[in-house]
């Protein structure tokens, strides 16, 4: 019945919901409550879509019509991007199955509550995006819930740096700000996401109106500042270099498309001038002090790049180590959440902190689900930019038979070039750190919505 899928939908709303979560009863008051919420909130999710499948006279899948194929389920399934989607997934449970630990890699532990059931998870999840988010509007809408969750994160720090009773984590605000999730990395890679939703709102809303379907550009305006703000409060180099990148990307990306030689240089300018005050800002660090009413300083650690550090040795001796240990298990890996027995069989003595990840993820796939979920891994990525080239080389037929330089030629230019920065910003990051629940959340996520851009250009899609 329909009721039942509406009940379906409004558990996949409160899904994102889980990020804001924290059970200071809990050993570990950031992460326990986290997946808990999102699993039940999925679970519930599905089983009203089920009984609403069930108790209807219609088929699981949406019904097929001529006129519009990208409505339906069964169509998006068999979208490239989906399907990449899917054989990670099917890997990476059956790396679980074919690791030194099976129960662990599908149930993790209490820690980390990861493994292959919540990946499963996270594919059901996928799964209802692509059946009930069916057009522009129940994105916009689903990804202004998923920003209202991502604020309420950030809230959350703020109020326990000001010390108010009820919520968890570090008084005041000369530490490392980590929001409700936790962990300041964490949070730095989590707001990348975050700035995506609000800049791809504001691109796309329409420039004729001041208020863009629901959103007016100024509320988007200050919660992309307000998002980056507490990213550099995050002191997060890895989501710090990631977010450069994807912006460079960007520019890049719209100096290639572009046809007036003018924007190009300007662009060309704007990337230039980034990369020279990147490279300023990391060069006189020591006089940028993020943090000014901190006794002592300590607010330029996001600037601290440098490969002399005793982070980046021990991540690169970690990372050789972690080729030692894929060599024993080179096609499945140890499987998933077993990292930390590889890690002890070919402990290197340079390490003085016991790892449970590779604090890298191209190493931690490749140590737990092997080459193969490696490769399935890189796949996704793969088949994405494939789509993305394909899709863009559609849509620049079609624009050439329109008005050169128009605003919705340009408008899209601007909305492509967010779509091909997103995943180099996500992977550049993934340098330097591991997926976890609330990146896992906003990937799938794109994911979804990324399926649902691409097949809007597929051949029978006209």
């Amino acid at each position: 019945m329909a009721a039942f899928f509406k009940i379906s939908k409004f558990f996949l709303y409160l899904a994102p919901l889980a990020v804001i979560i924290v059970t200071p009863s809990t050993l570990f008051p950031f992460i326990v409550g986290k997946y808990v919420f999102f699993k039940i909130a999925v679970e519930l999710a599905l089983l009203f879509f089920v009984w609403g499948w069930a108790t209807s006279k219609f088929s699981i899948f949406s019904p097929r019509t001529d006129s519009l194929p990208a409505d339906n389920f069964q169509f998006s399934i068999k979208q490239p991007l989906a399907i990449a989607v899917s054989a990670f997934v099917f890997i990476f449970v059956l790396a679980g199955f074919a690791g030194i630990n099976p129960g662990a890699s599908f149930w993790s532990n209490f820690e980390r509550g990861e493994g292959s059931f919540l990946l499963l998870h996270f594919y059901v999840y996928f799964l209802l995006l692509l059946r009930f988010m069916k057009n522009e509007n129940d994105w916009r809408r689903f990804f202004t819930a998923v920003m209202v969750s991502g604020s309420l994160a950030v809230f959350y720090g703020v109020a326990a740096g000001l010390g108010i009773s009820g919520f968890a984590g570090v008084s005041g605000f000369c530490e490392r700000f980590a929001g409700s999730l936790g962990n300041p990395a964490y949070l730095g890679t989590f707001l990348i996401f975050m700035i995506f939703y609000a800049a791809y709102l504001l691109v796309s809303g329409d420039w004729r109106k001041k208020n863009w379907r629901g959103w007016k550009a100024p509320a988007l305006i200050f919660l992309i500042i307000y998002f980056f703000v507490f990213l550099l409060f995050s002191q997060t180099r890895g989501a710090l270099l990631g977010l450069g990148t994807g912006i460079i990307a960007a520019l890049f990306y719209l100096i290639a498309v572009l046809p007036s030689r003018k924007w190009r240089w300007i662009l060309f300018g704007a990337a230039a001038a980034l990369l020279v005050a990147g490279a300023v800002g990391v060069y006189y660090r020591q006089y940028i002090d993020l943090a000014p009413w901190c006794a002592g300083g300590g607010g330029n650690r996001i600037l601290d790049v440098s490969f002399k550090g005793e982070t980046i040795n021990t991540r690169f001796a970690l990372w050789r180590q972690s080729i030692e240990m894929w060599k024993e298990r080179p096609i499945l890996g140890w499987g998933p959440e077993n990292f930390a027995a590889a890690f002890e069989k070919y402990y290197n003595p340079v390490h003085t902190v016991w790892f449970d990840r590779a604090h890298n993820i191209f190493f931690d796939y490749l140590v737990m689900t092997g080459g193969l979920g490696l490769l399935s891994f890189i796949s996704i990525f793969v088949v994405y930019y494939w789509k993305f080239f394909l899709r863009n080389f559609k849509s620049q037929i079609t624009n050439n038979k329109q008005i050169p330089n128009s605003k919705s030629e340009i408008q899209n230019n601007i909305i492509n070039a967010l779509l091909f920065a997103l995943p180099i910003a996500y992977l550049v990051q993934g340098l330097v750190l591991f997926d976890v629940l609330p990146i896992y959340i906003n990937l799938f996520l794109f994911l979804a919505f990324s399926v649902y851009k691409f097949k809007l250009q597929a051949p029978n899609n006209k």
